[in-house]
């Protein structure tokens, strides 16, 4: 991933994956996600979305999931 051609690519590609999976685990938890979650959900960084992917199976709701 320090690759300085291929790096980027692998680090994008590998947060997109990120936020596939993320997005399948909240809808499967929490049933449609609203435009506003996705929204946020897009403009988070990998470490954001890590900590987002261990509250999911914790938080009440979506609501609560953002909240922190």
């Amino acid at each position: 991933m320090d690759h300085g051609i291929i790096g980027p690519a692998i680090r994008q590609g590998r947060q997109e994956g990120e936020l596939i999976i993320l997005r399948r685990l909240i809808g499967k938890r929490f049933g449609t996600l609203p435009a506003w979650a996705d929204e946020r959900l897009a403009k988070l960084s990998p470490p954001e979305l890590e900590q987002l992917s261990d509250r999911v199976l914790d938080a009440k709701s979506i609501d609560e999931l953002f909240s922190k």
